[in-house]
């Protein structure tokens, strides 16, 4: 019973959309308010072509609820078939964009979903090539302590990332996630590891 939450969703005229959060809290008010979140972000998604009018109709909806785990960090992207990435982050980890040689941060966005009844959303769009990926994740992933309480930090995920860029997406997640396994060694987790994992083929 967590808060981290992701989703994906097939939109018109061959859109690919996917989305990663996290509700600030544990346990089940926070549960909740993932579940909350999901379900209307499956209801939302399919009629907002963009992303930051999403984030802005999620942060909204939210506000208006009064769950005790009541806010998140929250990101959306939606993939164009011409490799047209158009994204905004409310808050969250910024997620790792690998195109060609170069490793930069998708931070486009606003405050954290759920705090500010009118806050506002902004977007990016990025250009992506075939191959480039696309990692998002929770704190819970840069977070991760091992025994003696280093932390894996974005550092080690950057690393990680890069190591593994070039294998199927699939992959590409194994491989990060046993990283970070193999960083923690017997240390009890003390938070979720959420990752999504997108690569865009052509």
């Amino acid at each position: 019973v967590g808060g981290d939450f992701f989703d994906y969703v097939d939109l018109p005229n061959g859109q690919f959309g996917f989305m990663l959060g996290d509700v600030a809290g544990k346990g089940s008010p926070a549960a909740l308010l993932a579940a909350a979140v999901l379900g209307m972000f499956t209801a939302e998604a399919a009629h907002q072509e963009r992303a930051a009018p999403l984030m802005t109709r999620l942060n909204r909806a939210l506000f208006r609820r009064r769950i005790e785990a009541r806010f998140c960090t929250t990101f959306y992207g939606i993939l164009e078939p011409d490799g047209s990435l158009t994204y905004s982050n409310a808050g969250h980890n910024a997620p790792v964009l690998v195109t060609g040689d170069e490793v930069r941060r998708l931070e486009k966005g606003g405050v954290v979903l759920g705090l500010f009844e009118h806050a506002a959303y902004d977007e990016e769009t990025v250009a992506l090539k075939p191959v480039d990926v696309v990692v998002a994740f929770s704190d819970g992933v840069t977070e991760a302590l091992n025994e003696a309480g280093d932390e894996f930090t974005d550092g080690r995920l950057l690393a990680a990332v890069r190591a593994h860029r070039h294998q199927p997406p699939q992959a590409i997640l194994d491989g990060l996630l046993a990283d970070v396994r193999a960083f923690c060694g017997h240390a009890t987790p003390s938070d979720d590891v959420t990752m999504v994992v997108m690569r865009y083929d052509g």
